[in-house]
């Protein structure tokens, strides 16, 4: 996920609590208006869609925080990574303006590269390795976990609130 893609994600995040804090003032509203008026049942049916939307707001953003969180590691594994490849550059440059007659550069190219080409199929693993944990986490762990605490708390609102 490029740069833009974490922005894009960002923002759906920023439209997520815009219209949860709409849904909220909705229900207090709605809330409000049924307290007015002493409408018990009109209260549960209010606070229990905001409970359920509420929770369905948080989930939904735990989700989000998670792929940024994924993301960003893998960002940080691949700049590592793009970093030996502008340092080696460096190098190349100054070894072009000082010619062969600096021995030290040209170790320290030689000692870059080594290092690249051994720490490159790391970083690649790492990489993958990073992408395959948290795909599972959320598909084996996360996912189930906020389905099933939601099919709970709305069976409970169900039993507790009948509305």
């Amino acid at each position: 996920m490029a740069a833009e893609e974490m922005k894009k994600t960002a923002e759906e995040m920023q439209k997520t609590g815009g219209a949860t804090a709409e849904d909220m003032r909705r229900t207090g509203e709605e809330f409000t208006r049924a307290a007015r008026d002493l409408d018990l049942k009109g209260m549960s049916k209010a606070w229990k869609y905001g409970y359920l939307h509420g929770l369905e707001a948080v989930f939904q953003s735990q989700e989000q925080t998670e792929r940024l969180l994924k993301e960003t590691v893998k960002q940080g594994i691949s700049g590592s990574q793009q970093m030996l490849q502008v340092y080696d550059k460096w190098l190349e440059q100054i070894q072009s303006q000082a010619g062969a007659a600096s021995p030290f550069v040209e170790w320290s190219r030689q000692l870059v590269r080594s290092f690249h080409s051994t720490a490159d199929p790391l970083f690649k693993t790492a990489a993958d390795t990073t992408e395959s944990a948290f795909n599972y986490y959320e598909n084996a762990v996360a996912r189930p976990s906020r389905k099933g605490t939601f099919d709970v708390q709305k069976k409970v609102m169900d039993t507790v609130l009948t509305v």
